[in-house]
């Protein structure tokens, strides 16, 4: 690996290793601490690079990752309290529904991704990754006429959207979005959508090629990534990731989304710059763009 830093200033490479994680740009850290430990054989090296083999550890296999998935959600979703009755009883009175839909209906994503619902009129569409159904009961609750299938990795989730679900033209089924080809013929849609899912995913390249596989041709594929860029403006602090595992495991760049897919029918790719809740970016980060990109092209005809 060829690289601007001198691997034997232990203190500045940890900094900049530091940066990586907290960008959540995990390839990027392991291969600089990878570089630095084979370079310079200091335990500081050793010891982070093991860490972070540990919080990467639910990309070993599917079941891992599942397992990992489905502990956060259930520990989110189902924390036992007046709290979590409350919920329950907006969920059976369907107030939930009307404020999950209306919320994400307002979302700049959604108001994109309805865009390519109303120029491409789909018959049928796929939410991959589909959370608590937000996103899914949205489109199908403002499109009755059109189909709505969402696939998501947690039973938590999947149960929770199934409750949520007023609209007969929308059903939710458990399943990874990497395999999605394994649950539907091909061609079975005319436009797939995943927000905020390909972040953390075990492998970007599987995942798209099982979307696209389900894709009909001349059909659309939306997604959202975040748009995270940072620079160090202080001293960063050692990372210690929220789950106990990363769950964000890569970034995207404008260029390398622009340079992966600018030459397929119809891409597009739009900026949806935003504001960071308080304390979610530390204070020793700058931010160069903050937000989200929403990438769509289409499958050749």
């Amino acid at each position: 690996m060829d690289s601007p830093h001198d691997f034997h200033d232990v203190e500045t490479t940890l900094q900049a290793i530091r940066l990586e994680l907290h960008r959540e740009n995990l390839g990027g850290a392991q291969e600089l601490v990878r570089a630095a430990a084979a370079t310079h054989p200091d335990p500081r090296y050793e010891e982070l690079a093991a860490k972070i083999r540990g919080w990467l550890s639910h990309l070993d296999s599917r079941d891992a990752y599942v397992r990992a998935q489905e502990t956060q959600y259930r520990r989110l979703r189902w924390d036992i309290g007046l709290k979590w009755i409350e919920r329950r009883m907006r969920v059976l009175l369907g107030r939930k529904t009307k404020k999950l839909v209306r919320r994400r209906a307002a979302k700049p994503e959604f108001e994109l991704l309805e865009r390519e619902i109303l120029a491409h009129r789909p018959a049928r569409v796929l939410d991959g990754g589909s959370g608590e159904g937000g996103a899914a009961l949205a489109v199908g609750a403002r499109h009755p006429w059109l189909r709505v299938d969402g696939v998501e990795v947690s039973e938590t989730n999947v149960t929770l959207a199934r409750q949520l679900n007023r609209f007969p033209n929308v059903t939710f089924r458990v399943g990874l979005l990497e395999e999605v080809h394994q649950l539907f013929p091909p061609a079975t849609f005319d436009l797939v959508y995943s927000f905020a899912v390909l972040e953390h995913v075990r492998d970007v390249d599987a995942t798209l090629a099982s979307m696209l596989t389900v894709l009909k041709p001349g059909g659309r594929l939306c997604f959202v990534v975040p748009m995270h860029e940072f620079v160090a403006a202080g001293p960063i602090p050692e990372y210690e990731p929220i789950h106990g595992y990363c769950d964000h495991v890569r970034i995207f760049t404008e260029a390398e989304l622009n340079s992966r897919f600018a030459d397929r029918p119809g891409f597009s790719l739009t900026k949806i710059p935003s504001v960071p809740k308080p304390g979610e970016i530390l204070d020793c980060l700058k931010i160069i763009e903050f937000g989200a990109f929403f990438v769509a092209f289409s499958m050749p005809a």
